[in-house]
């Protein structure tokens, strides 16, 4: 990995570059090239972001001078372009970098999407230019990390602070390198995840150089490719594409096919393979917290694919299990398909059942909006497990009425440490998961 180091504030040193192959100066942060910034064996690149002025590039150094003409001096060229909006179709990319003259050109994208990124290594692969090709924000993360992927020339990291959206440090960078293991979770509106702590713990515990991001699109169009074309080895998959990431993979295990919802999917040699780990989580979180189902009344709220695994789940473990939620159809069809009761929101009475679910996900404000039943019902009789993780409504409400409380952190660690070893084929313990999150 070719890496350039962009140096975000006038204190960095050398010393702080010196695992870097380049060295960017931006001309919006420095007046002037600081001296001795160079290390032996570096390269050095001016990037004029108010203006050319020949004056201050050093000989041997690199002028980016933007979307501009190629000026006349001596020293090579890179020309760049931004799009801070969005990522046009890759034969307009390809147009843009070749109507650029640069000894390298430069082009970076915003991306908003899934779709988005595949575009531009898609573009990065068919370009004959020598180039740099980027993705800005968080889903642009991959583009950096698969440098040789992308065939770009190099790759930016920053020294003292980020000058762009989803760069990386220096030291995450040349720790990671070209061949590190990527995994990371796939949903929609999912910045609050813990999912990354987790399994980068788990990374770490296992000795494996790897990194865990998040990929969150607002949809799965070209999905497939992604996983695949940028060799990551697998994803978890969150709301809301539980079920509908199985219309994208090539293959389903006994139990994901079964229940109808993946939330794992592992990359193997190019094949996708679904599983489903929340069953297992249910399962393990219940168990740790001395709770049989078989007998029981469970009442289960929501109508999505964790909702599903938890009908999977009660139903083939000897429990009485109803579903209800604020999409009857497709709470009816949860009834239906794995074999559990269904009724109408405004007809449950909550202390009538002896374990309550919460399998509703979080908005992007981090809250429920609302729940189909009146929670305040719950008493100390009751079990309730939610399986969002952290404070939510009705945990501080069980915990008022002094129920017996499920954690959705134990669910999450235990489906994380099934589903890192089906990514990674080695074992992690729950407690290591648990733990970080």
């Amino acid at each position: 990995m070719r890496i350039c180091a962009s140096l975000g504030s006038v204190d960095v040193t050398a010393d702080d570059t010196a695992s870097a192959d380049m060295i960017e100066i931006r001309t919006d942060i420095f007046d002037a090239v600081p001296k001795n910034i160079l290390k032996k064996g570096q390269t050095g690149i001016v990037t004029f972001k108010n203006g050319i002025n020949r004056a201050i590039i050093p000989d041997g150094w690199i002028a980016d001078v933007g979307y501009e003409e190629r000026p006349d001096v001596d020293n090579d060229v890179i020309t760049s372009y931004h799009d801070f909006s969005g990522t046009p179709d890759a034969d307009a990319v390809i147009s843009i970098m070749n109507g650029m003259n640069g000894d390298i050109v430069k082009g970076a994208f915003t991306v908003n999407n899934v779709k988005d990124t595949v575009t531009l290594i898609d573009a990065a692969c068919r370009i004959k230019k020598r180039h740099v090709i980027l993705g800005m924000g968080e889903l642009g993360k991959i583009t950096r990390i698969r440098q040789e992927r992308m065939n770009n020339e190099f790759t930016f990291a920053y020294a003292g602070k980020a000058t762009a959206p989803g760069q990386l440090s220096i030291a995450e960078m040349r720790g990671l390198g070209d061949d590190c293991v990527i995994t990371g979770i796939i949903g929609s509106d999912i910045g609050y995840t813990r999912s990354p702590k987790m399994h980068d713990a788990a990374f770490g515990h296992a000795d494996i150089n790897g990194r865990y991001l998040v990929f969150d699109t607002p949809l799965l169009d070209r999905i497939g490719e992604f996983i695949t074309k940028f060799d990551i080895k697998g994803v978890n998959v969150t709301k809301p594409y539980k079920t509908d990431i199985i219309g994208h993979i090539d293959m389903c295990d006994k139990i994901s096919d079964e229940v109808g919802a993946v939330n794992t999917v592992v990359n193997d040699n190019g094949k996708l393979k679904g599983y489903n780990t929340d069953v297992h989580g249910i399962d393990m979180a219940l168990r740790m917290n001395s709770v049989d189902v078989k007998g029981q009344r469970a009442l289960i709220l929501g109508s999505g694919g964790a909702a599903r695994s938890c009908a999977y789940f009660l139903s083939g473990n000897g429990c009485d299990a109803t579903v209800t939620g604020r999409n009857i159809d497709a709470a009816k069809k949860i009834a239906k398909d794995l074999s559990v009761k269904f009724t109408e929101r405004t007809s449950v009475a909550v202390k009538a059942y002896d374990i309550i679910i919460n399998c509703i996900p979080l908005n992007k404000d981090r809250n429920i909006s609302e729940y189909p039943v009146k929670i305040e019902q719950t008493d100390h009789e009751q079990v309730v497990f939610d399986m969002v993780y952290g404070r939510t409504h009705l945990t501080d409400i069980a915990e008022a009425r002094e129920c017996i409380i499920v954690r959705g952190e134990d669910m999450l660690a235990h489906q994380g440490a099934r589903s890192f070893e089906l990514f990674t084929s080695k074992s992690v313990s729950f407690r290591v998961m648990r733990d970080a999150v």
